[in-house]
């Protein structure tokens, strides 16, 4: 049960992340502009909590 919650609560960090990043980057031309601008910053966030991960299973198990 407690590997659900942190999936979960992973999930609703990258996705939180991915519309701060996609906030700070979007030029204000509309809701189409912003959606491609979320899609590019899951192309990043995605591998950064990858490698995070990672780092985490080296170091801590």
């Amino acid at each position: 049960m407690t590997w659900f919650i942190g999936i979960g609560i992973a999930l609703l960090t990258i996705i939180w992340l991915a519309m701060e990043v996609a906030t700070s980057r979007d030029s204000g031309k509309g809701l189409r502009s912003y959606v491609t601008s979320f899609k590019r910053s899951l192309l990043f966030v995605i591998p950064l909590f990858a490698i995070g991960g990672v780092i985490y299973y080296i170091f801590f198990t």
